[in-house]
């Protein structure tokens, strides 16, 4: 009997936890949706404790402000590119980076998500040179895209032996890549009848283009290895 009560006793504080989990991931969801539909002005404690189906007071037992909340969501949605990034170029390294209907498929499957998630495109856009918990949440979850895309591009610049791994040279690449794709989904948002198809094969065509052209200027400029004589 007194087993029982103990581990009776010992479940309500593990219980209490995971509810309370339970209920801060309902309302970075609840937050993911309305920054997702409608941006950050329509985001308050009130609308955010009601989609997630809790009182206004109960907010602020998961969260010291609103501002957290937003934080936490916009991490989430952070992670949720940069896998879909990863899963892209991983899917490229093992199937042939050069295959254009393969760079064009990624390109289709991370334009409708950016598409989908365009709110967190405007939110990167204008707030991560900030210097604010959202602004430095931002601008991290930036530069962790560009470092996935900049060890990809090494991985591609390895064989011309290039000094310190040809990471400025990638890193600069991945930039243009970066400020390609967010270029891509504001048009997309501005010009509701522009040709989603279209740009796709564009930043498919111009990616291609891009790395074929860089690796042939370094190639020329003498960046390959120079061949060790055969002995013997």
């Amino acid at each position: 009997m007194f087993g029982q009560e103990t581990m009776s006793a010992n479940t309500k504080p593990l219980r209490k936890r995971r509810d309370g989990q339970a209920t801060r991931e309902r309302l970075i969801q609840a937050t993911v949706e309305i920054l997702s539909r409608e941006g950050l002005e329509a985001i308050s404690t009130a609308r955010v404790a009601h989609d997630a189906g809790i009182v206004q007071s109960g907010f602020y037992a998961h969260f010291a402000s609103l501002e957290d909340c937003v934080v936490a969501a916009a991490e989430h949605i952070g992670r949720r590119i940069q896998d879909s990034i990863r899963e892209g170029l991983s899917l490229l390294r093992e199937e042939g980076v050069n295959d254009f209907n393969l760079v064009l498929a990624q390109y289709h499957r991370i334009l409708d998500q950016l598409e989908a998630q365009w709110q967190f495109v405007e939110l990167l856009l204008r707030y991560f040179r900030e210097p604010t918990p959202l602004g430095r949440t931002l601008a991290a979850i930036q530069q962790s895209i560009r470092d996935e895309l900049t060890q990809h591009l090494m991985t591609l610049l390895k064989p011309l032996a290039i000094p310190d791994g040809g990471r400025p040279e990638a890193a600069f690449l991945a930039d243009l890549m970066v400020n390609m794709l967010l270029s891509a989904v504001q048009s997309l948002r501005w010009e509701p009848s522009l040709n989603k198809e279209l740009v796709a094969y564009l930043l498919a065509a111009e990616t291609i283009s891009m790395a074929a052209r860089t690796y042939d200027w370094m190639s020329e400029k003498g960046y390959w290895p120079t061949p060790t004589p055969c002995k013997g």
